[in-house]
């Protein structure tokens, strides 16, 4: 039994105490019992001194880091030896702007290391001077009890004076538990920034794994956050090279080298990371190559991800993905009554499970988004003639990849799970399961998906989308995705065509509900399962 429930179980015993002024004596037994029960849970242990000297020394870290990131931007930017010209000095730059993303990343993960250091230094502080106390009272309480032998005692206030101290105990405890929760679920954020130890194949060397590792969006070079592959998709694509024979390896490493851009590179990666064949990788390469030194281009047309180039922000805060410039496209369909979004993302229909599950993939697999925006390469979407990449083109390959997708839905739990692996198995590795959240009191569901967010937290941060079943009071259902974590954040997408940030505790109370409706109260608050990666 965990400490937490050790002491509401004894809190709870000392408020079933019920005293009879007639029979002052009758508790005498029962309340230093209760206390004995209150006072044996272990303190929150930890050195709040020492946690504080370690991101003392994180920051030192960011600061090096942070140096060393400047220096190396000031020579990409024009430091480089006279000597090197054209494509060789463009090269060297690019090499040289990766190192310096490498060292910015660092800096900014030690430094997040060091804030939630801090934090957690200060709370196990607090928790363990509240601890202090809630012990001091029920000594106390035990002490008058046993000293005047049950008699002359005021119950009442002795029993509210063990009560006090349980409480306290109590709620140190859940402050400890909360503050080491949200403390390693940030160092586990900074740690997936660590990218490029992700790739261990032979044939690619030190300096090409960082350039991979932090080739970013247009846009968004100098940002991990935004890097064009996951840690999954980095580690994925090396150990499928790694299991090719050495004459596809080299001509999987041959691709690489000849892309003219990092994001070139990066998308021929993340296309067999994806699961694709190295045939299959080397058409899609093909294709994007005349594009490899535009990132505008190989953005728009490869990578539906939140936040980029390809997002504008709505008047909600929302992030409206978009394509080729648009991000609306005619009128809202309607069905049953509902207007679904204006959005060129949007769902076309009742089909919210599909559509966020088709975004998802989108997001982790090039080669399909490639399919979708140009009709064109071994994910080909059938509609729009090949080769028209206009928004109304996209529009109707995305809708009918939509309703094929949905076409082949069970919508139970088991269903869902299915149309999850199909569809997202091949750029994650892993099969996908529905967890439910029981039906309970709000407090014991909270506590449900409390239990799910480090699992949920694990999974987006290394690039495996979590879709996410939200409903209202009324039991109208909708389904989002759950994209990424950032300090104490989640990032959905929203179906309806656009991505939003909420934050942790609103996803655990189930306070969702501004999500789809201008008044929350009205939304759909409750996330009453999750498809997890196994």
């Amino acid at each position: 039994m965990s400490t937490v429930s050790a002491l509401r179980a004894a809190l709870d015993l000392i408020d079933s105490l019920i005293f009879d002024s007639r029979a002052p004596a009758l508790p005498f037994a029962g309340l230093p019992r209760a206390i004995e029960i209150a006072l044996m849970p272990p303190s929150p242990g930890g050195s709040p001194r020492s946690i504080t000297e370690r991101a003392g020394d994180y920051k030192v870290a960011s600061d090096a880091y942070g140096g060393s990131s400047a220096d190396l931007t000031t020579v990409a930017n024009g430091s480089l030896p006279t000597a090197w010209r054209g494509a060789s000095a463009e090269t060297a730059a690019e090499a040289v702007r990766a190192l310096a993303s490498q060292s910015e990343a660092g800096s900014a993960a030690f430094l997040g290391g060091a804030i939630a250091l801090n934090v957690f230094s200060e709370k196990l502080g607090q928790a363990q001077q509240t601890d202090e106390r809630g012990i001091e009272l029920l000594k106390q309480a035990k002490t008058t009890a046993l000293s005047l032998g049950g008699s002359g005692i005021n119950w009442f206030e002795i029993r509210h004076q063990a009560a006090q101290g349980c409480h306290d105990r109590l709620t140190a405890a859940k402050l400890r538990d909360d503050a080491a929760t949200d403390a390693v679920s940030a160092l586990e954020q900074f740690a997936a920034q660590a990218r490029a130890r992700r790739i261990n194949s032979p044939g690619i060397d030190p300096l090409s794994t960082v350039v991979l590792a932090y080739a970013g969006d247009y846009g968004s070079t100098s940002n991990p956050l935004l890097s064009i592959l996951t840690p999954t998709a980095l580690a994925r694509a090396s150990q499928l090279l790694n299991n090719m024979s050495e004459t596809d390896r080299k001509e999987f490493e041959k691709m690489l080298g000849d892309a003219k851009s990092p994001q070139e590179a990066a998308y021929i990666w993340k296309a067999l990371a994806a699961g694709y064949s190295l045939a299959d990788v080397q058409s899609f390469g093909k294709l994007i190559h005349p594009h490899g030194d535009d990132p505008h281009w190989l953005s728009d047309h490869l990578n539906p991800q939140v936040d980029t180039m390809n997002t504008k922000l709505g008047d909600g805060g929302e992030h409206i993905l978009g394509y080729n410039g648009k991000s609306t496209y005619l009128t809202p369909a309607k069905e049953k009554g509902m207007v679904y979004v204006n959005n060129l993302y949007g769902q076309n229909k009742g089909n919210c499970v599909a559509a966020s599950t088709v975004v998802a993939r989108a997001a982790n697999d090039p080669v399909f988004m490639l399919g979708l925006t140009t009709g064109q390469g071994p994910a080909a979407v059938a509609g729009a003639a090949p080769g028209d990449d206009s928004s109304t083109a996209f529009r109707d390959r995305l809708v009918h990849v939509y309703n094929t997708t949905d076409a082949t839905l069970d919508n139970t739990p088991e269903g869902r799970a299915k149309l999850f692996t199909t569809e997202l198995q091949p750029s994650t590795g892993d099969t996908y399961t529905v967890t439910t959240v029981p039906d309970g009191s709000p407090a014991q569901e909270a506590a449900t998906r409390q239990a799910m967010l480090p699992e949920i937290e694990t999974s987006v941060n290394e690039g495996k989308p979590v879709p996410i079943s939200i409903v209202a009071d009324n039991n109208d259902a909708h389904e989002l995705v759950i994209m990424a974590a950032k300090d104490d954040k989640l990032e959905v997408y929203n179906p309806w065509g656009f991505t939003e940030w909420v934050t942790k505790q609103q996803f655990i109370d189930g306070e969702l509900g501004a999500v789809t409706d201008t008044e929350p109260e009205k939304g759909m608050s409750d996330a009453y399962d999750a498809g997890l990666p196994e």
